[in-house]
């Protein structure tokens, strides 16, 4: 089969790779479309040690059911699917809990050393299949990743209804988790970016007051609109120290912060404004299999739409050259899609 292979930092080459082998509960399919994710563009520049070369990145995708193994019963050829990519044991205590993200034996297709869906044919597991419906396109399929990723950050603050609530980056992360708060009943939701592109986009996905701190004093916005308080919930979706301490300077006193983004390893922030305020900062982590689930039902019946944030389908055979143009001049995209020939 042929597959896009990373070699090294900017070395991604389409090329011919050895097929999937499919074991008797595995399910082979014929990838569709699969996203790029920041996080591949940082595994593509060398940056967070989360790609081990030679290997084929892409956690974000939907295809078509090639063959099955003869153990699997859930699933037939040509059967459409999207793929929950953390495969969890189901054996550890976080798994018997239902949090699979937490599961310390898990291992995630396209990270590290384990094959991922950037080629023409990837095999997975049957039971982290889920069945495509007729009336989702297999672009918004590979979107299901993200927005789970989004989902569980907004559910991990709480209530949102009547709340006034922050959001730091407009990547794709960040716009969904829009777009979801929106469905949640948050009151009033801002966006912080640098880019104006992307704000403007967020406006689309149900943002209310768009934020350029290059551009505006967005201190002074957020707090006249909140009457000197501060948004009840910020949710970070960058990783970075300027990112964290936005969603710990803009939050009222008592308020909740919840950090998505996974960029850098150690930020600096002000613990004692975090302590004397009495702020929650909250981590979150992908998403569990269930909340995968969860996502997909509300793309089904309309909550959610990817078009705002799908820029460009692309040929998977062109991805090196996508995966450039995201590192190094990515202007008003958001979401590359990659798909077959």
């Amino acid at each position: 089969m042929k597959a896009l292979v990373y070699h090294g930092p900017r070395e991604l080459i389409w090329e011919d790779a050895p097929d999937v082998t499919l074991g008797p509960k595995d399910v082979k399919i014929a990838v569709k479309a699969v996203g790029i994710c920041g996080s591949d563009v940082h595994g593509y520049l060398g940056l967070t040690g989360r790609r081990t070369p030679p290997m084929i990145m892409g956690h974000e995708f939907s295809g078509v059911v090639e063959s099955i193994g003869e153990k699997v019963t859930l699933w037939n050829a040509g059967d459409r699917v999207t793929v929950q990519p953390a495969q969890f044991c189901g054996t550890c205590d976080f798994c018997k809990a239902g949090q699979t993200n937490l599961c310390g034996n898990k291992r995630f297709y396209g990270a590290m050393d384990c094959n991922g869906a950037m080629a023409e044919y990837i095999a997975v597991p049957e039971h982290l299949l889920y069945r495509l419906p007729d009336n989702v396109p297999f672009d918004a399929g590979s979107m299901i990743e993200a927005a789970a990723v989004a989902y569980r950050g907004v559910k991990n603050a709480g209530d949102l209804t009547g709340r006034h609530v922050l959001v730091i980056g407009a990547g794709t992360i960040g716009q969904l988790v829009v777009s979801i708060a929106r469905l949640r009943g948050a009151k009033r939701i801002y966006i912080s970016d640098l880019s104006d592109a992307r704000l403007a986009t967020a406006v689309k996905m149900g943002a209310d007051v768009t934020l350029n701190p290059q551009t505006m004093d967005i201190r002074k916005v957020v707090m006249d609109a909140t009457e000197g308080k501060g948004v009840d919930i910020a949710i970070e979706a960058v990783g970075v120290t300027p990112s964290a301490k936005q969603s710990i300077e803009l939050l009222r006193t008592g308020g909740t912060a919840v950090w998505i983004g996974n960029s850098a390893k150690f930020v600096e922030v002000p613990m004692q404004e975090i302590v004397t305020r009495e702020l929650r900062i909250r981590g979150t982590y992908i998403y569990s299999h269930d909340e995968f689930g969860e996502v997909l039902e509300m793309v089904n019946s309309g909550g959610i739409s990817f078009d705002p944030i799908i820029s460009l389908r692309a040929k998977m055979s062109e991805g090196a050259r996508w995966f450039a143009q995201l590192a190094d001049s990515p202007g008003e995209l958001i979401k590359i899609v990659l798909i077959p020939e």
